[in-house]
């Protein structure tokens, strides 16, 4: 988007569909109970998401059980190891937020 000069508060949207489509989102978000911080995402990437998390959550209380113990800078690799297999999942994780074109939130 362009810069504006002149007086005048700066612009928002690019054009006035633009607008017009942000105002209609936030009426439906509205209609539906949702507030502008609330994103709809779908059950599956949801689920994707919790399952990772407990993978990594599982992997960080093993490496910190393990790392009380080692004694020898091999253990301590291995527990490294088994943390970042597990870290990767979640950081190659990327959740959309769902648009419909129905208006229709509820999955």
């Amino acid at each position: 988007m362009a810069r504006r000069r002149g007086p005048g508060r700066p612009r928002r949207f690019c054009r006035q569909g633009c607008r017009q489509q942000a105002h209609m989102a936030r009426k439906l978000a509205a209609s539906h109970g949702l507030g502008d911080d609330d994103v709809v995402v779908g059950r599956e990437a949801l689920e994707e998401l919790q399952g990772a998390l407990y993978c990594l959550q599982a992997a960080l209380e093993d490496v910190d059980r393990d790392l009380a113990e080692a004694d020898d800078p091999g253990e301590v690799r291995r527990a490294l190891d088994w943390l970042v297999d597990n870290a990767r999942p979640v950081a190659a994780l990327w959740v959309e937020p769902r648009t419909t074109s129905t208006g229709d939130v509820a999955s």
